[in-house]
């Protein structure tokens, strides 16, 4: 099964491009899309490719108004000095508890170094 060759010359519409002239090595052709840009466009993408790019989906404008981002905190040295009669106590620090298996494996740890304690001083 043979492929059938296609005779492209100048003025050939494919797509956005047409066709100007065929470079040097044969692959790829000059061609000029619907905007006015030229490129060169291998022989294989003739089919395929749209255009250069300029045929896009329509954007969203941008608004007017640019978003910040988060503002810094500003905060005057009367505020930082002077503390509130009100205010709440921090609560004292509360060591978390232990789950099940912590404290089996704390007390597998205290029986070993019992055990390599009483080795030690047997001897």
């Amino acid at each position: 099964m043979s492929k059938s060759k296609i005779q492209i010359t100048a003025g050939d519409v494919f797509n956005n491009w047409t066709v100007l002239s065929e470079e040097a090595c044969g692959q790829y052709f000059l061609c000029r899309c619907i905007c006015g840009t030229e490129r060169s466009v291998k022989k294989g993408n003739l089919g395929r490719v749209l255009g250069c790019g300029c045929v896009r989906k329509p954007y969203k404008k941008r608004s007017a108004t640019p978003k910040t981002k988060n503002k810094p905190i500003t905060v005057s040295i009367a505020k930082q000095t002077s503390p509130k009669k009100d205010a709440p106590r921090a609560v004292p620090y509360s060591e978390r508890q232990k789950s099940a298996r912590e404290k089996l494996e704390e007390r597998l740890d205290d029986y070993r170094l019992e055990r390599e304690l009483s080795e030690l001083w047997a001897a």
